[in-house]
């Protein structure tokens, strides 16, 4: 009898433990943080604070590390030597990093005296050509360049985590590169945009017949959600809204490029009706050394939730 309900009280105790971290498992597996930095690092004092950042948050528990885009002043060259400082950083980072480029990265290169089009090509040479750089295949991320008809945009891509799906685009600051007295970046534009378009429509339709809890999309630019006057930008946002009108799931978009950390709900339908969905996270830039951290949380209704992260003292 004693021995049976010893037995008994042990395979109690087994499947309760086994309950116990199948629970654990599942939270896990529902929730993840991810630290969102950009417009980073304009001076040497930046980016050695920059650096130390980064260090300390080498000891969290992030997922990967964000960096929307501008890693360096705009009045700063445009050379192979300036990429080659971040691309080691990212490298050197011991988690996936989640870059979209920013406009002093290449669409602004001309004002000193670089070629926006060849450094764009550099770009995507240096930071997406090369798997070692990113670690993006460890987010099983899916490139817009698998399609034969966008071959060459690489830095527009998509993964899951949690069910939650991830979707970077190339919108860039400097009103998308819509220069219209400059043929070349004209040209560029257009072929970007129908593809980035492509691109969202694909991924959002993904998310949709996923029942992705929450959807995050991450560009550059600061598209101008309040009155959307800037042609650049106007395709991406009309994207956006047809998206929000299909998809009632919270959707965060996260950018950069006006270096003004806030965490608000511009964004409205066609009729003036605030999309209250939908929340826009500007990260910090310079001078602010300074990152978010984003927690997710598939079993919180709002999905997302932000809070500043800065640099402990050395």
């Amino acid at each position: 009898m004693n021995v049976m309900m010893n037995n008994k009280m042990s395979f109690f105790y087994v499947g309760l433990v086994l309950l116990t971290l199948m629970a654990s498992v599942q939270a896990q597996e529902s929730r993840f943080r991810f630290l969102a930095t950009g417009d980073l690092p304009y001076a040497k004092t930046q980016d050695v604070a920059y650096r130390h950042l980064l260090r300390q948050s080498e000891k969290e528990d992030f997922a990967f590390l964000m960096h929307v885009g501008d890693f360096k002043a705009q009045g700063v060259a445009c050379s192979d030597e300036e990429f080659l400082k971040i691309r080691d950083l990212f490298r050197a980072y011991p988690k996936p990093v989640v870059y979209t480029p920013g406009d002093n990265e290449w669409t602004d290169c001309h004002g000193v005296n670089a070629d926006p089009i060849e450094r764009l090509k550099k770009i995507r040479s240096m930071f997406y050509n090369d798997p070692a750089t990113l670690r993006l295949k460890k987010l099983n991320v899916k490139q817009q360049s698998g399609d034969p008809k966008f071959s060459k945009y690489e830095e527009n891509y998509r993964f899951t985590k949690a069910g939650v799906s991830f979707i970077v685009v190339h919108v860039v600051g400097s009103n998308n590169n819509h220069r219209t007295d400059d043929p070349p970046s004209m040209a560029e534009f257009k072929e970007r945009n129908a593809a980035n378009l492509a691109f969202l429509k694909e991924s959002f339709a993904e998310a949709i017949a996923n029942d992705a809890p929450g959807v995050a999309v991450i560009i550059h630019a600061n598209p101008d959600f309040e009155t959307g006057s800037k042609e650049g930008f106007k395709d991406f946002l009309a994207s956006m809204r047809g998206f929000l009108s299909d998809y009632q799931r919270p959707v965060v978009c996260i950018h950069g490029d006006t270096h003004y950390y806030r965490v608000d709900k511009p964004l409205k339908d066609s009729k003036g009706k605030l999309f209250t969905h939908f929340t826009r996270l500007e990260v910090f830039g310079s001078p602010n050394v300074a990152g978010v951290v984003v927690s997710v949380d598939t079993k919180d209704p709002q999905v997302f939730s932000f809070r500043p992260y800065y640099a402990n003292k050395e």
